[in-house]
């Protein structure tokens, strides 16, 4: 089955054909909520043993006016982040994806300056937003996360080559 996917600013395309399942209609779906208070990821798969919770963010490819101002370390954008993962995952609990899966958040972002350094604070800030710390204190019957990435894109192409991704736009400058 073809699940070749292209995120909402036609900056990349993602290819989910390996996964047993997977869906980039969050936003469609959770706009029949009023007001818009269900933050989507922008893919969700699910592969073998495991469940992706995709949020893919380019402040910096052609077109964007000013890649500089874009800060992913701000406090409200990690809330923003954080959130996306809250809503999709309670999405995909209640289509009966997760149970006995292994959670995975990834946070696939280029931005300008977006080094390892960047990645790792990123990382390390959204993790403490999340309900890593929640779930080792208490008796959950299943996690509500296992793991959280933060990675550009070739990172994200050595560390899952089942899910091809190709950029579709020009860049102001490489990473």
């Amino acid at each position: 089955m073809s699940l070749i996917f292209i995120d909402e600013n036609q900056t990349c395309q993602i290819d989910l054909s390996n996964a047993d399942w997977a869906t980039d209609q969050l936003n469609k779906i959770f706009s029949i909520v009023k007001d818009g208070v269900l933050f989507d990821v922008d893919f969700i798969a699910e592969y073998k043993n495991s469940i992706f919770f995709v949020e893919y963010k380019n402040s910096n490819f052609l077109g964007v006016d000013d890649p500089k101002s874009f800060n992913p370390l701000d406090p409200e954008r990690l809330r923003e982040v954080a959130h996306k993962y809250f809503d999709s995952f309670h999405y995909a609990r209640g289509l009966n994806k997760t149970y006995n899966k292994r959670k995975v958040y990834i946070y696939l972002i280029e931005t300008y300056n977006g080094d390892s350094v960047l990645r790792k604070a990123l990382r390390n800030r959204l993790k403490d937003r999340l309900p890593f710390k929640l779930q080792s204190h208490e008796n959950f019957s299943e996690t509500m996360i296992d793991e959280l990435f933060v990675l550009n894109f070739d990172e994200w192409k050595n560390k899952f080559p089942q899910f091809p991704i190709s950029r579709l736009k020009s860049y102001l400058r490489q990473n």
